[in-house]
């Protein structure tokens, strides 16, 4: 099972802060209406791991990094039929 941790932006108020609602690199939006993003969250669907900080940018440096502390899943699908079905053409 391959794990995800999605990133989702919310609003002061913990709304949801939708993703068409683009951003500055500050937070502030340039979408009118929206009291802009107060914080990114990423929660991972392992159940043991989430993140909740106003820099979204080291959310995400640290859901990569947790992502990757899972183990791989095996490869399945054609691409493995095909290798193990290759002929050795030399």
């Amino acid at each position: 099972m391959q794990h995800r941790a999605p990133l989702t932006n919310h609003h002061a108020d913990d709304t949801d802060c939708p993703a068409e609602h683009r951003h500055t690199s500050s937070g502030k939006p340039p979408h009118p209406g929206c009291t802009g993003r107060a914080y990114t969250q990423a929660i991972c669907s392992c159940g043991d791991w989430q993140m909740k900080n106003p820099g979204k940018g080291y959310v995400n440096e640290c859901r990569r990094r947790h992502l990757a502390s899972h183990p791989k899943p095996n490869p399945t699908g054609p691409k493995v039929l095909r290798d193990l079905l290759r002929l050795d053409a030399r």
